[in-house]
């Protein structure tokens, strides 16, 4: 009796009547896509990888890591049926890496490709989501640096500025985008751009000991508000925006002491928001390290105090003059209309800032050297 219910048991069982061969798939690594406003016409770009040159052994033509595929329609549904005229393999979207969309593409509005992406079952909604700071065709047609797939590139540069993050990653997946366009705050989203106007479309053209002349960066962000990039941000003001929402728990401050810089890591960013009725108040406490100090007398107790305050000045008049840029430009930043305030401009915003020093460095002195005659 045993046996038979095993038996029946194993009928049940569907098998692997889903399994996909690796080498019939074009596994995409990264995507990308630009839309003509006049026309509406999209271009898709897939670029996929190519398994030969990833091995040790690499044959005579095949050494490029990725190829890209390049495709126009006006529906991004019939892409998938474009991709059988020319790709010898079946597309296969669960491994991408990002998706890049061009600014005029954004400034349009995204919706259609979030629902795309949302609403297919074969595509994973935790992919990232960049806007191109340069023409699209060049970015998506360069090789990268230390890396053979540019997907996996941009990737790890997301990974690495995220370590500051609360969460471990800046929210810019497709899933945080879809539920971040029904809030009135708007959404602040990583511009990556290419430092050359020509793409690196062969490895000579990396034969340079100067890899920021072709290499791929991070200029800022894009401003999205209900799924329409309205603007941008330069890096300051993308890292003041994570700061006092909650996302961002670490980052260098460079403060003017005596004279002299000294650059401080602000670690533990503890951030708090009280509404009342003199408008809205904001607690920051953050822990400080020394991470560089020109000043040219010994760090004491008054010195210490000294950094700390101006570190909590600074901060403080930052903030404000964020505040100031948002409301001059129609950007809730601080999502105060998402409490309910319809006039959200003449909310008092204020500030208090606390600090503690936590280390100095090896030592409490510079180290001087008098020259003589």
């Amino acid at each position: 009796m045993k046996i038979i219910g095993i038996l029946i048991c194993l009928l049940l069982c569907s098998g692997c009547w889903d399994m996909k061969e690796i080498n019939q798939l074009a596994i995409v690594n990264l995507g990308a896509a630009d839309k003509d406003p006049e026309t509406g016409r999209i271009t898709a770009y897939y670029q996929v990888i190519n398994p030969s040159a990833l091995t040790n052994k690499q044959s005579g033509a095949a050494k490029a890591a990725v190829y890209t595929f390049k495709f126009e329609d006006f529906s991004l549904g019939r892409f998938t049926r474009q991709t059988t005229t020319i790709m010898p393999r079946s597309l296969f979207m669960p491994h991408m890496q990002a998706l890049i969309l061009s600014e005029r593409y954004a400034k349009q509005g995204i919706t259609d490709m979030i629902n795309f992406v949302e609403l297919s079952p074969d595509r994973r909604t935790n992919v990232i989501f960049l806007i191109a700071g340069s023409p699209i065709e060049t970015i998506i047609n360069s090789f990268s640096p230390l890396e053979r797939m540019p997907g996996r590139y941009i990737r790890s540069l997301i990974n690495l500025s995220g370590q500051g993050f609360e969460t471990g990653y800046e929210p810019i997946r497709i899933k945080d985008l879809a539920k971040g366009m029904y809030r009135k705050k708007p959404m602040v989203i990583p511009i990556v751009s290419y430092t050359s106007s020509e793409p690196a479309k062969d490895t000579n053209r990396l034969e340079d000991i100067d890899i920021r002349k072709k290499t791929f960066l991070f200029v800022g962000g894009a401003v999205f508000r209900h799924g329409r990039m309205v603007g941008r941000l330069n890096f300051d003001e993308k890292q003041r925006y994570f700061l006092l929402n909650k996302n961002l728990t670490n980052y260098i401050e460079t403060l003017t002491v005596n004279g002299d810089y000294v650059d401080v890591e602000a670690s533990h960013i503890r951030v708090r928001r009280k509404f009342n009725a003199s408008g809205l108040t904001y607690r920051i406490r953050a822990t400080l390290r020394i991470v560089n100090n020109q000043q040219t007398t010994p760090v004491t107790r008054g010195n210490i105090r000294d950094i700390e305050d101006k570190f909590n000045r600074q901060f403080e008049a930052e903030s404000q003059a964020f505040v100031r840029m948002a409301a001059n430009k129609d950007w809730d930043l601080l999502g105060i209309q998402d409490r309910g305030i319809r006039d959200w401009k003449h909310v008092k915003v204020t500030f208090k800032v606390e600090s503690d020093m936590s280390a100095i460095g090896n030592t409490t002195g510079p180290h001087t050297f008098e020259r003589g005659n």
